[in-house]
This record gives structure tokens, sequence and C-alpha cells, in this order.
């Protein structure tokens, strides 16, 4: 079905010296075009020891925005404009820059899930897996913790500092209900659960593990006792998983994030024929948010 275009894209890859990097939410065919599958950090750091000129991030916009402060000898293009990221969208520059002024002497941690202003604001950024090391990382006893609410719920629980929560939240992680999460462990008994810490804190009772994507893998891997996962994050992880561990049952239990679907083979085609459309961040801040990505590189 797709192999025409699929022949098509990997042959432009070929000629302009491109590298194509796909989230985990991606559709399941992207992944055939792909030099790297991961999640947005994973992705952009990567993207430093592939040689290219060009990076197509088939993701949403803050993960090109990443990829291109890590990467800023190379052209970086995002497949479509409509790719944002609803978390992101839930905090400004203004918004934080009020916030700070309220705690003036608080570092600022915030999530990958934020443009690079927002970045540019902040005293280091953190990923689900490493923002507890982040966070603990840190002298003070007060640090802002942006956008996540959820995420910053988890790594309250875990540290004896006092974070200052942003009220964002994805909203593909806060659709689960407790009362279907407990009617689909018992339709699958013996089942493991994979939570992401994104989602609210009343579904944690039922999870074996709760961890970003990446570690959803190394879970799946350091468990081959266990046939079946329920998996708790945007159901493209389950295309994943099911390419990476093809003996497993995976079941989706949450919904779909239609920003990432805005990424087709159809739109990767076309970004790499016409490089287009193109991420570029003004100088005042780029300098601050690279040094935000470096920061947490620094401390994790």
């Amino acid at each position: 079905m797709f192999s025409e275009i699929i022949s098509k894209i990997l042959h432009l890859k070929k000629q302009k010296n491109a590298i194509i990097l796909a989230h985990n939410y991606m559709r399941p065919e992207i992944f055939e075009v792909a030099d790297a599958v991961g999640d947005s950090f994973e992705l952009s750091k990567s993207a430093q020891e592939m040689k290219g000129d060009i990076i197509v991030f088939a993701g949403v916009h803050f993960m090109a925005e990443s990829a291109k402060l890590l990467n800023p000898s190379k052209k970086v293009l995002l497949p479509s404009l409509a790719a944002g990221c609803f978390m992101a969208d839930t905090i400004t520059a203004e918004g934080l820059l009020r916030l700070k002024k309220k705690y003036p002497n608080a570092p600022v941690v915030v999530y990958m899930n934020t443009s690079a202003e927002v970045k540019a604001l902040s005293t280091a950024t953190c990923t689900s897996s490493n923002a507890l090391k982040i966070v603990e990382s840190f002298a003070e006893d007060t640090i802002i913790f942006a956008p996540d609410k959820h995420l910053c719920e988890f790594v309250q629980d875990r540290t004896h500092k006092k974070l200052i929560p942003w009220a964002g939240f994805c909203h593909v992680h806060t659709q689960l209900s407790p009362a279907f999460l407990q009617k689909t462990k018992e339709k699958y008994p013996g089942a493991h659960v994979l939570l992401h810490p994104e989602s609210p804190k009343r579904l944690f009772p039922f999870a074996e593990h709760i961890c970003g994507t990446g570690g959803m893998s190394q879970y799946i891997q350091n468990h081959p006792e266990v046939d079946t996962f329920l998996i708790g994050t945007e159901e493209g992880m389950v295309g994943r998983l099911k390419r990476d561990f093809p003996e497993k049952t995976f079941v989706a239990l949450m919904g779909t994030c239609i920003n990432m679907k805005q990424i087709t083979l159809d739109n990767i085609f076309r970004s790499l024929s016409q490089e287009k459309y193109e991420i570029t961040i003004r100088d005042e801040i780029f300098v601050p948010a690279q040094k935000s990505l470096e920061e947490m590189m620094k401390r994790s």
C-alpha cells in the first residue's frame, strides 16, 4: 500500500543527504523511512552522531525545535505546520515570566514539551525519565516545574523539594478513567500495565511500572515472562512496540494525538522534496534555549 511512496522517500533521502527522525507515536508506516525511532530528546541527541545535511522530524513542532537547538548546523524540516502540541501551548514565555517574578530565587525546570521561547527562560530542561534527577540536582529547595502538572505531581511525590507547578497537561493522558483501566485489566489477567507519568496520579495504583516511552521498551525487554502489556500512553506507541516485540501482545489504553497524526508519508515526501517547513529560531532565543538543554545533559 505504501511501497511506492516509501521508495520515493528513501531515494530522495539519499539524494539530499537527509535523515528522518520518527517519534514513537508516529503512524507505523513512517517507521519504514526513519533513520531513528524514539522519544523527542533521544532523537534530537542521536542526530548529533548522524551524518546528514537535513533533518526531517516526523513529530511535532517543539521536537523539531529541539533538534535544531542540538544540531544548529543542520537544516531541520517539519513536514506539517499543523503538528503542534496541546501541552506546549498551555505555557507562554509571558506566563512563565510572571511566575518567575513571584519566585525570583527558584530555578526553572521545563519539560521537553515546551517551545524554544519557554526553554530560553528556564534553568534546565527535563524529560519524563530524568525529571526527578534534574530536580534533585539543584541546591535550592523551591523549584518552578512546568508545564505538566501530572509529571510535576509524579516528581513531587518522590522528592523533598517544593515544586511550583504550572497547570498544563496532555489531553491524551488525562482521558483514561480508573474504571476503564480496571475493566481492561480484568479482561487481560496477567497483563502488566505501563503508564506514562503524564497520566493523572489516580491511575498509578493500577500500574506495574510508570515510565516514559523509552522506559516502556526497557521494561518489556527486562520481563520476558510477561506476554501481554497494557500501554498507557498515546496509542501510536503500540505500533512501535509491536514492531520491536512481535511475539508479545500489546493493548492501547489511550487514544490518538491528532497533532502527531498530522505527519504522513505524503507530507514527509513534500517536505523533503521542497525543503519545507524549515525550523528557524531567533538568535536571542537560540542561545539560552540551547543552554537549557545542555544544562539537562550536564545534570542527568
